[in-house]
């Protein structure tokens, strides 16, 4: 819990820092003061702690909490602020603390101070439209990019139908493959797993876990095809019969 808050003081110190400049001790302090940086860091502090506080009820109302909110209010921001001057030193001059304090002071500076949290606020809820809608339109593109691959197969195939191959799964497991004619073992972590293949192209083909009896009416095959290749092995993407997410792998032929 106590790193959560942590957290997002760290966020906050950030925020002043981008809104913030340098001077002299005492007019770093006015500054801070005078662009409402202050209260901000009080009050998302405060929401942190009240957010905390819901969500561990054994707690609620606890002297831990009381005693966060006395340390944050009467100790931890002044110290924070010490901690902050010497960036602002390094980073700002005199006149120019003294400008933005004259502006924060001004009725402009005080009005955007006062309705810069409604301006946050809705800013946040733009920019997550706006992030939505950029990663449909990526999710749309990349989805457009697997149709093709899939819907465009390599040609020259035939040396990947007999042979041995391997690939690495998701968890970095050595997958061993001996393929036949019609059929394929796989060996993983020194158990052996039987597939039937049936080749619908030079680049295509069907897969199916294997059963003894040779029905395979109930089975879900993987629809599979080639879209690149070389003497090493294929890049290949595939998806289940009838359905429309698709993934992509490699298999390269094994030593």
């Amino acid at each position: 819990m106590s790193k959560i808050i942590t957290i997002a003081l760290s966020i906050l110190v950030t925020n002043i820092l981008y809104s913030q400049t340098d001077s002299i001790d005492s007019k770093i302090r006015d500054m801070i003061e005078v662009m409402g940086s202050t209260e901000r860091m009080k009050t998302v502090a405060n929401n942190v702690i009240e957010l905390q506080e819901q969500q561990n009820p054994i707690l609620k109302n606890s002297e831990y909490w009381q005693k966060i909110k006395s340390n944050i209010y009467e100790y931890s921001f002044e110290n924070l602020i010490d901690s902050l001057i010497p960036i602002y030193k390094k980073h700002l001059t005199e006149e120019e603390v003294k400008s933005i304090i004259e502006f924060y002071s001004s009725p402009s500076g005080q009005a955007m101070v006062k309705k810069f949290p409604l301006i946050s606020t809705e800013s946040m809820q733009v920019g997550a439209a706006w992030g939505e809608q950029m990663l449909k339109q990526i999710e749309k593109e990349i989805k457009a990019s697997q149709e093709k691959k899939f819907e465009s197969p390599h040609t020259g195939c035939s040396n990947f139908r007999i042979g041995n191959f391997k690939y690495y799964d998701n968890q970095n497991n050595l997958i061993k493959i001996k393929r036949e004619k019609d059929f394929q073992l796989e060996t993983v972590n020194g158990k052996i797993y039987k597939s039937k293949i049936k080749w619908a192209g030079d680049c295509k083909y069907q897969i199916w876990e294997y059963q003894d009896n040779n029905d395979y009416s109930d089975k879900v095959p993987l629809l599979v095809t080639i879209y690149e290749s070389d003497d090493n092995g294929y890049k290949y993407i595939y998806k289940q019969e009838g359905g429309t997410e698709y993934y992509l792998g490699e298999i390269k032929i094994a030593e």
